[in-house]
């Protein structure tokens, strides 16, 4: 396609240069004419006729999805005038750099561009230790840190359309990863929580905000604080002696904001640990909660708190909770999500039925800055990238009081060059029959029958009258079909069509072992002993293969340890199942001790009386019932 671009284009040339080959264009002076018209209204306008298009902006980034319009409409051969008017001041994403998956900056360099046409205006990296921080060493050592250079590099990236990077850190809890190095041991108080009070870590936290001042171009800061359970009853007790943990929190939270001031920077956190202080069961999401004045009067001035949610499917809860956040003295950020932490498969049935509710309320009650976050929980097995189509579902409600389904579509193909209903299918895996998927955290049984053991089968008894084998075939010679046709996007169905292909194995494999075994049917554990451990071991290796060369080409290689230490692990437990089976059915041992042992359901799961067939996101617990590492 050929573009021929006039009006005002400043600051948009170095953008529409990156666009080129992702949107099919080049700039060429016989081509269609497209008039680029800056206004002050906060609008955007695209026009496209036989003869001309035309688009109409304030900011950089609604040129930028402008475009992604017209050149839909020329693809299309159909006249388009279109105007928007968005919603919102701030829409963006938050990536976790954190759980062991650290992005490529070639990956996040595409997905800002992806960003930019969807028209989303904000970048977050979620980075608890994985950047570099100057005198410490071990500050995200062998865990894929970027440097201040691929910051800097990203930074002036996002800002070629008009994407603000916001640096997104910790300065109280989740920094076990550092915490647990000898030479942090000055600045800890438990496992994972900063030991406030003590000068040693406002120097550390310094060296922090001095290395992300000095790398993005923003002055804001997001400074998490969030789940900072046991504050002061570590270390901080011996040291100190007790103190409410609110007076320690408040007393840090200004010592932060001190520092953050000396830098110029704008501070926002989460806002959960001041709902807990209000709950009498410490819970964040409880209505009846009463935040204690002593709260309010200490709220300090300029700290933007951020409500995160990504459970709730009710409107009105988010709109309960908005207010309960404006009495605390002004209005929150909302952060939503995108489920690509609970296990190997991203939820896309909670993510829209969690992000349509959530966003309807902000809109309904003028809340101006959102933004969808992507955790990779417990190991980072979901590739966020599977979760795009959630992202593009936040950029449509940006622009849309309602968005429409199949704009969502038109736009997801345009702005990705993916296939929605395919990507629809990569959330597939948690939902078959008699899953609970409307719980406020979903089942997840992929991640269970992924990684318990055949022998054990600690989920076996969730998976009685379930028809899962019949559910993950079907699943996959579906995706087998989207795989096909997936473009640019092969490589990431490569995972979930092996994926299926394993689970459509494993997933009853432990309860018919059982069976056979309890009834003496030797012939029919020799059967799985020659046949279908083989094939079940097969299935896993190319599924550990294809997992391993996804990672590698979106993120740096640290941290794929974890997941291959997982699938050596699920190998070997698999090859002593085939042995143990063919003692047993030789006469070399009179029994199998593991089979042995009644199946119980998970932490107390009752099939047929509790709903759904249950949910677990820790591998340590999936896997054994014995204690894996220390305790």
């Amino acid at each position: 396609m050929r573009l021929r671009f006039q009006g005002d284009l400043s600051g948009l040339e170095a953008g529409l240069k990156e666009l080129e080959e992702d949107l099919s264009f080049v700039r060429d002076e016989k081509g269609f004419p497209v008039e680029a018209e800056r206004i002050s209204e906060n609008l955007l306008q695209v026009e496209v006729g036989k003869e001309r298009g035309r688009i109409r902006f304030r900011d950089p980034v609604h040129f930028y999805r402008g475009l992604g319009i017209l050149i839909g409409a020329l693809r299309d051969g159909k006249p388009v005038d279109v105007t928007e008017k968005p919603r919102f001041s701030m829409n963006g994403a938050m990536f976790d750099c954190s759980r062991n998956a650290v992005f490529r900056p070639e990956v996040l360099r595409r997905v800002i561009r992806i960003m930019a046409v969807m028209g989303l205006n904000m970048l977050m990296l979620y980075t608890e230790e994985t950047y570099t921080v100057e005198g410490e060493p071990y500050f995200g050592y062998m865990r894929g840190r970027y440097t201040p250079e691929e910051l800097k590099e990203l930074d002036d990236y996002a800002a070629l359309f008009g994407i603000e990077m916001i640096p997104c850190i910790q300065t109280l809890a989740h920094l076990a990863a550092f915490l647990k190095w000898a030479p942090a041991q000055k600045y800890r108080d438990t496992e994972d929580v900063l030991l406030a009070g003590s000068e040693d870590t406002y120097r550390l936290i310094e060296e922090m905000i001095r290395s992300v001042a000095g790398t993005f171009r923003s002055r804001r800061i997001h400074i998490g604080m969030d789940e900072a359970f046991g504050l002061g009853r570590g270390r901080y007790l011996d040291r100190f002696g007790y103190r409410p943990p609110f007076e320690i929190m408040m007393d840090h939270l200004g010592k932060v904001l001190d520092i953050t001031s000396r830098y110029g920077l704008k501070p926002m956190m989460w806002s959960d640990m001041f709902f807990r202080m209000g709950s009498p069961g410490h819970e964040y999401y409880d209505l009846n909660a009463e935040i204690p004045g002593e709260v309010v009067r200490r709220m300090p001035e300029g700290i933007r708190l951020v409500y995160w949610d990504y459970y709730h499917d009710d409107p009105a809860f988010y709109e309960q909770f908005i207010e309960k956040h404006r009495s605390l003295g002004s209005d929150p950020v909302f952060a939503g999500g995108v489920w690509t932490w609970a296990g190997p498969a991203v939820h896309y049935e909670k993510t829209f039925a969690t992000t349509n509710a959530a966003l309807s309320a902000c809109k309904r009650k003028g809340i101006r800055e959102v933004f969808a976050t992507f955790w990779g929980d417990d190991g980072a097995e979901t590739n966020m990238l599977a979760g795009l189509l959630g992202l593009q579902l936040f950029a449509e409600h940006g622009y849309s009081e309602q968005p429409d389904p199949e704009k969502l579509k038109r736009r997801f193909a345009l702005c990705t060059g993916g296939d929605a209903d395919a990507f629809l299918n990569l959330g597939k895996f948690d939902t078959f029959p008699g899953a609970d998927t409307g719980a406020l955290i979903p089942d997840n049984p992929s991640k269970f029958l992924l990684w318990q053991d055949v022998l054990i089968g600690l989920f076996d008894k969730h998976m009685e009258e379930t028809d899962a084998a019949e559910y993950y075939d079907r699943l996959h010679r579906s995706l087998k079909a989207d795989r096909d046709r997936a473009g640019r996007w092969r490589e990431l169905f490569e995972v979930p069509v092996q994926l299926s292909a394993v689970l459509r194995l494993k997933c009853d494999i432990g309860l018919r072992i059982k069976a056979h075994y309890d009834r003496g049917d030797k012939s029919g554990l020799e059967a799985i002993a020659g046949e279908e451990l083989p094939a079940l071991h097969r299935e896993i290796d190319r599924l550990r293969k294809a997992h391993r060369k996804q990672w590698l080409s979106t993120y740096k290689p640290f941290g794929w340890e974890v997941l291959d230490i997982r699938y050596g692990g699920l190998l070997a437990r698999v090859e002593t199942a085939m042995e143990r089976l063919r003692d047993f059915c030789a006469g070399k041992i009179s029994r199998i001790e593991e089979l042995e042992e009644e199946r119980l359901g998970f932490d107390g799961f009752r099939p047929g009386q509790d709903p759904g067939v249950g949910k677990a996101n820790l591998y340590s617990r999936i896997a054994s019932a014995c204690v894996m590492g220390f305790r």
